[in-house]
C-alpha cells in the first residue's frame, strides 16, 4: 500500500536570463541564496529550507511533519515526498507548481531537532516546462501552507494524477543536482565577503533591485550572517 504527500517548499525566485550567477533557469530548486521575497524568516535565520535534492534528504521542516511521515512506514510499503512550491516571476507574478518527489528510504537513523532526518531512496523532478501547475486548485483551495496526503479522499486522486504526470516527464534531477552544488559554492564564496551590495562577480551586471531578486535582498538585510553548515 502507498502513501503520498504534498508539501510546500521556498524556491528560488526567477532571474534575468543573461544571470551570471544562476545559470539554469529550468530548476526550480530551494531558496539557496536565501532571496524568495517570502521567505523572511529563514532569510533571517541564514537556514536554507529543502528539498536538499543534492543529498536526497528531507531536514530542516518542522518536527512534527517529520515524525508523520517517520510514523507512516509502519503502515505503508512506499511513501512519497511530492514538492510544491509558488514560483515568483520576473515582474511579481508567479505560478503554484508541483515539481517532483522523493521516494523514502525506510531508514530514519538520523534525528535532527528531536526528529528523524527522512532520506530517499530515490527521487524525481522535471523542468520547468514539464512542472504541474496547479495555480487555478490553489486560488480555489487557499491550501496555500498546507499538507495534503492520499489519505484525505478530497486530495487522493489529485497526488495520484500528479505522480503519473512527473512518471511520464523528462527526469532533470541530475540538472537539479549540478545547479545546486554550483550555486552552494559562489554562496558560500561571496556572500559574506565584503559590505558591497553585489557579488564580486556580479560586478559588471546592469540589473537592479528591481530586477534581480539577490540584489534585492542584499539591499534589504546586507550580508547574511554565516552559520557554519547551514548552507552546506
Amino acid at each position: 500500500m502507498n502513501y503520498a504527500v504534498c508539501v510546500p517548499y521556498y524556491s528560488l525566485p526567477e532571474f534575468p536570463s543573461d544571470c551570471k550567477v544562476v545559470r539554469n533557469h529550468n530548476v526550480i530548486i530551494r531558496d539557496i541564496l536565501l532571496c524568495n521575497p517570502y521567505n523572511d524568516f529563514h532569510i533571517l535565520g541564514g537556514v536554507q529550507i529543502d528539498p536538499h535534492v543534492e543529498t536526497l534528504e528531507y531536514i530542516n521542516c518542522q518536527p512534527i511533519v517529520r515524525e508523520g511521515i517517520a510514523k507512516r512506514a509502519e503502515k505503508y510499503d512506499v511513501i512519497m515526498i511530492l514538492f510544491r512550491t509558488r514560483f515568483m516571476r520576473l515582474g511579481k507574478v508567479s505560478d503554484y507548481l508541483v515539481v517532483g518527489y522523493y521516494i523514502v528510504s525506510p531508514k530514519f537513523d538520523e534525528i535532527c531537532r528531536e526528529a528523524p532526518v527522512i532520506k530517499a531512496s530515490s527521487a524525481r523532478f522535471v523542468s520547468l516546462p514539464d512542472c504541474v501547475n496547479i495555480t487555478s486548485l490553489m486560488k480555489k483551495t487557499r491550501a496555500f501552507r498546507s499538507c495534503f496526503t492520499t489519505e484525505n479522499e478530497g486530495w487522493k486522486d489529485y497526488l495520484e494524477e500528479w505522480i503519473k504526470h512527473i512518471n511520464k516527464r523528462r527526469d532533470a534531477t541530475s540538472e537539479y543536482i549540478n545547479e545546486i552544488t554550483r550555486l552552494k559554492e559562489i554562496y558560500g564564496k561571496y556572500e559574506f565577503q565584503g559590505t558591497g551590495i553585489l557579488y564580486e562577480i556580479c560586478q559588471n551586471c546592469s540589473h537592479d533591485e528591481s530586477s534581480c531578486p539577490l540584489v534585492c535582498r542584499r539591499q534589504r538585510f546586507g550580508t547574511l550572517q554565516q552559520f557554519p553548515g547551514h548552507y552546506k
